[in-house]
C-alpha cells in the first residue's frame, strides 16, 4: 500500500523536495461550471499537462488567466509515455503541475493514467480537483437506475474487440454507460439492435451543459429512428443502455449462444458463458462445438 501525504497536510509544514499533481476537472460545455478552487489552481500552478495547447489557452483566456505565463506539456495518448517522463522530471524539481483533458474530469476515457501511476510510484503527492465529469452530469438526471453501472468509454471502432465489447454488453446485468462520437453514433444504435436490443430502454444526452443539449429516454429502436433521419449529427453523447432485466438462470445457455455466436468464435463465448452461467470455459467450448476430445483453443 502507497501511503502519499497531500499538499494540504504535514508536508506544508517543511520544504517540499518535490511538486504537487493536481488532476484538475474542467467544464463539458459551460464555463460557469468551472469550481473555484479549479480556477485557482489554474491561476497559480504554471505547467499545465494537456491534450490540446491551444483549446487549453483558449480556456484560460476565457477564465481571465494569462495563459502567456504558463508552460504547456502536451499529454495525448500519442505522446503519453514522452510527456509522463517530462512532468515526472518536473515534479521532482519541487515544481508543481496540473493535468487537464480537453473537457471534463482527467483519466476518464481520457489520457493520463500512466502518469498519476507513475506518480504514486514515486511518492508525489497527487490531488484531485473534482468538477465536471459527462458520466455523473448524465447520471444525475438519468431515469434509469444506475445505483451501479458497467462504464465502457469509447468502444472499440472496429473488429473483435468491438464485437466483445457489443455482446458483453447486450448480456450485461448492469447498466452500462458509454461514450460515442457524432461520426458513430447510428452505427453503434445500429449495432445493438443487430443483438435483438431493440426493445431495451436507452437514455442518451447530446451537448450536455452546452446551448443545444438534448436529452432522449426511449427504447433502443426508437432513438435509432430519431437519429437516421437526421441529416446532419453534431456534438459528443453519452449514452446509458438498460440491462437485460435477465437473470443468469433466465439466459440460458442455448439462449446466449444463439445472440452471441453470429458475432464471436466459439472459445470467446465459452469465455462469455463461464461468466454468466454455472459452466466452466471447457465445459461451454465442448457444448458449442459438440467436441470432447480437443483442448479449447488459447
Amino acid at each position: 500500500m502507497v501511503n502519499k501525504r497531500t499538499k494540504d497536510n504535514s508536508m506544508t509544514q517543511q520544504k517540499r523536495t518535490e511538486g504537487c499533481l493536481y488532476v484538475v476537472a474542467t467544464p463539458i460545455g459551460n464555463l460557469e461550471d468551472i469550481t473555484v478552487r479549479a480556477k485557482r489552481i489554474l491561476s497559480t500552478v504554471s505547467v499545465i499537462g494537456c491534450e490540446n495547447v491551444v483549446r487549453t489557452k483558449t480556456l484560460l483566456q476565457s477564465l481571465g488567466i494569462n495563459e502567456q505565463d504558463k508552460q504547456y506539456v502536451v499529454l495525448s495518448d500519442a505522446t503519453e509515455d514522452r510527456a509522463t517522463v517530462q512532468i515526472v522530471a518536473t515534479l521532482n524539481s519541487a515544481q508543481d503541475v496540473v493535468i487537464v483533458s480537453d473537457a471534463g474530469t482527467p483519466l476518464v476515457s481520457d489520457p493520463g493514467f500512466q502518469l498519476v501511476r507513475e506518480a504514486f510510484a514515486a511518492g508525489i503527492p497527487t490531488v484531485p480537483i473534482p468538477g465536471p465529469s459527462a458520466v455523473t452530469a448524465l447520471a444525475s438526471v438519468c431515469p434509469i437506475p444506475l445505483r451501479e453501472y458497467r462504464f465502457c468509454g469509447f468502444l472499440a471502432k472496429r473488429g473483435r474487440k468491438r464485437s466483445e465489447q457489443l455482446a458483453q454488453l447486450s448480456v450485461a446485468d448492469i447498466p452500462s454507460v458509454l461514450f460515442e462520437s457524432p461520426h458513430r453514433v447510428v452505427h453503434t444504435l445500429k449495432d445493438l439492435l443487430d443483438l435483438d436490443m431493440g426493445e431495451r430502454s436507452v437514455f442518451l444526452g447530446r451537448e450536455m451543459t452546452k446551448r443545444f443539449e438534448e436529452y432522449f429516454y426511449s427504447t433502443l429502436q426508437e432513438l435509432y429512428e430519431e437519429f437516421v433521419k437526421r441529416t446532419s449529427i453534431k456534438g459528443e453523447f453519452v449514452l446509458v443502455v438498460d440491462c437485460s432485466h435477465l437473470s443468469k438462470i433466465v439466459w440460458s445457455e442455448e439462449k446466449l449462444c444463439q445472440v452471441l455466436l453470429p458475432y464471436l468464435k466459439p472459445t470467446q463465448v465459452a469465455t462469455i458463458l463461464a461468466q454468466l452461467t454455472d459452466l466452466t470455459r471447457e465445459e461451454a467450448y465442448t457444448n458449442i462445438t459438440g467436441r470432447t476430445d480437443d483442448p479449447i483453443p488459447d
